[in-house]
């Protein structure tokens, strides 16, 4: 899974005699990245890295460069913004790392369909992916770009071999350049009027405009889209470039617009409509369309099917530091040990050695204005392995971290989940057996606010989603209450399934509409009444207020105990093993809405001191968070019935609760 890091900046570690860490080698992640198992030193960098056995990439290139070798001589028909001596453009060159993603972008199989139906380009900032992304809006705009058919004999004016697949324009090529803002769109409007060469122009018809550029008397365009989600609905764009998408949330429509740019795709003949997303390093705590892109490729890559995402990055290991440790020299005079700070140049030499590496080809990266960026006093840390180690990396508030949430995620419930295509919410029920003992953990809502239910069982903690209710999207959501009935429902179901010996629910202070008593109170005294019997532990044991279930966060008694049961929480997710590996104490299902829940929060230093707890980051937020706070509940609820003395049971099971005797 996606390597999340937290970055609460590393503490110093002590290390060896005048011993330094070695930058480690980048995370390649794509098929651009295979090597060729059997190249060796000295080969030369050609048969190094795998290449596709069929492609059109090979003839996008030679109509991008043109061509100029052996007496074969065609014009190139993009432009870079370097020039010669006399200020002439020269031709647009591919370095060797974005010809591979070319090659492989453009790979197809025996039927000329195209291997990857969605692409995604992953670097860290200034890497260049808006110019490349320009240029392939080029080659769909009026370039080679669909299948024509196979070459039955050599082709050098096309830089085609015999038996190598042509390709052809595309007749009716409508190119779209989306974004959430019109600001985004122009990092690769812009690079349009001066891209095409005079021959293209002429040849094609080009009329570039400042959002909308013409082919052809009008069949064939590329346009700036920033409109809303309904007004691209029904389109049938033949390449979409989704540019920056770790800006697409879900609060300014960036989710809803991937979704209908999705379904566009899919509507075009033969599969030959696709999207090309490209984006920096993702902040997980988002939930971005970058994420949702990362994380769908990981499922594929899991299944085992077929991928039909191409996803290509590369990005810094987990271990790659921005701040070097101290070094051990000796030891004082008292025999205490002697360490020394580590000087200006081997921390630039570290860390300009680990950009470098992820600047791949990228020659026009100042690899030392990076380094200097980084070093400034007041650069963030999550920031800097985002932009410039192109880290998946969580924000520095974040509460738990992202990558010890992957790796918690029961893999029999994943499988269940992925196999048998059962619904995301019961495939983690389809591992708890009905005589196995669990509790539950409710937290209401009204309205916006998600409303949750989560179980945990006790004898390894396996903690699951048992409802998760969540105000809509759009009109719908501006009316929506949390259904109570349909909540009611759902607990009716879960006492019939599973055997649940204690259950806590914290109500919202959110009155209702009707009658002005609290939302849920009613509903939760119900639960008291009917299943009171079954319990173990009760919210409240003794006086007027005794109660089964309420279990109001508002008490400053239960703050406390809460806010400690969230550090447990953190402390037994993030637990590693000997290789510093995210190993967590115990599992939990992988609920999407659960997992989300979890990386949305932030921590929250509780104002009494009672310690760190989790909170969506302020009232304004967006963020969802509730099924992380019924999972912090659940776990606390476990512990409180298995430390629970077993004499004690007899004398707590007595006395009247509304005249009912227990």
């Amino acid at each position: 899974m996606t390597a999340v890091l937290d970055e609460l900046e590393e503490s110093p570690v002590f290390l060896g005699l005048n011993e330094l860490p070695t930058p480690p080698e980048p995370v390649a992640l794509g098929p651009t990245w295979a090597r060729n198992p059997t190249w060796q030193e000295g080969d030369g960098e050609y048969g190094k890295y795998v290449l596709p056995e069929h492609t059109l990439g090979w003839q996008v290139q030679a109509w991008v460069e043109g061509i100029d070798s052996h007496g074969i001589y065609a014009p190139a028909n993009i432009l870079s913004d370097d020039v010669d001596e006399h200020g002439n453009p020269l031709p647009f060159r591919f370095t060797a790392e974005q010809l591979r993603f070319v090659l492989w972008m453009y790979a197809i199989d025996e039927r000329g369909r195209f291997i990857y139906r969605d692409m995604v380009l992953q670097r860290l900032k200034g890497w260049g992916k808006d110019p490349l992304a320009a240029v392939i809006a080029a080659v769909e705009f009026v370039g080679p770009c669909r299948f024509m058919g196979w070459a039955n004999r050599d082709m050098p004016e096309l830089g085609l071999r015999k038996d190598d697949p042509i390709g052809k324009r595309h007749g009716r090529a409508w190119v779209q350049i989306a974004a959430v803002s019109k600001d985004q769109t122009k990092n690769t409007m812009t690079l349009f009027p001066g891209l095409f060469s005079p021959a293209c122009i002429l040849e094609h018809g080009i009329d570039i405009g400042k959002e909308v550029i013409y082919a052809y008397d009008g069949r064939c365009r590329i346009e700036a889209v920033t409109s809303s989600p309904k007004a691209l609905e029904g389109g049938r764009p033949t390449l979409v470039i989704k540019n920056e998408t770790h800006h697409w949330l879900d609060n300014n429509n960036g989710h809803e617009m991937s979704d209908v740019i999705d379904r566009n795709a899919v509507k075009a003949k033969d599969g030959a409509a696709r999207t090309f997303s490209i984006t920096n390093a993702y902040d997980p705590g988002q939930e971005s369309v970058a994420q949702q892109e990362r994380e769908s490729w990981e499922e594929e890559v899991d299944s085992g099917w077929r991928i039909t995402t191409m996803y290509d990055s590369l990005e810094a290991p987990k271990q790659a530091l921005l701040r070097l440790p101290k070094v051990w020299i000796g030891q004082n005079e008292d025999g205490s040990k002697l360490y020394r700070e580590p000087t200006e140049e081997e921390v630039r030499s570290y860390i300009g050695t680990m950009v470098k590496r992820l600047t791949g080809d990228s020659w026009w990266l100042d690899v030392e204005n990076i380094v200097s960026a980084i070093l400034k006093p007041r650069s963030k840390p999550g920031q800097m392995r985002r932009f410039y180690y192109n880290q998946v990396v969580a924000a520095e508030d974040a509460w738990v971290h992202g990558e010890a949430v992957s790796a918690a995620i029961d893999p029999m419930a994943a499988a269940y989940r992925r196999e048998n295509n059962a619904d995301q919410l019961r495939a983690g029920w389809a591992l708890v057996g009905p005589e196995e003992p669990i509790v539950m953990f409710f937290d209401g809502s009204k309205s916006q606010d998600s409303t949750g239910l989560v179980g945990c069982r006790l004898s390894d903690g396996y903690t699951f989603t048992i409802g998760v209710w969540q105000q809509p999207k759009g009109n719908r959501g501006k009316t929506w209450l949390a259904p109570r009935a349909l909540v009611d429902e759902r607990v009716s179901e879960a006492h019939g399934r599973f055997k649940i010996v204690a259950f806590l629910a914290d109500p919202s202070h959110a009155l209702d509409d009707d009658d002005d008593t609290r939302y849920w109170d009613d509903m939760i005294d119900d639960w008291h009444r009917r299943y009171h019997e079954r319990y173990l532990y009760w919210a409240v044991r003794g006086g007027q207020n005794q109660h089964s279930v309420m279990w109001d966060m508002t008490s400053p008694m239960h703050q406390e105990a809460f806010v400690k049961a969230a550090e447990r929480f953190v402390g037994e997710l993030e637990t590693e093993n000997d290789v510093e590996e995210y190993a967590p104490s115990f599992k939990i299902d992988g609920h999407p809405a659960l997992v989300r829940h979890l990386r949305n929060a932030r921590a929250y230093a509780h104002p009494k001191g009672y310690g760190v707890s989790l909170h969506k980051g302020s009232r304004t937020s967006t963020r969802k968070i509730d099924l992380a706070v019924c999972a912090v509940g659940a776990r606390m609820l476990r512990r409180l019935v298995l430390n629970k003395p077993k004499e004690k049971e007899e004398e707590e099971r007595t006395g009247y609760v509304w005249g009912t005797r227990r």
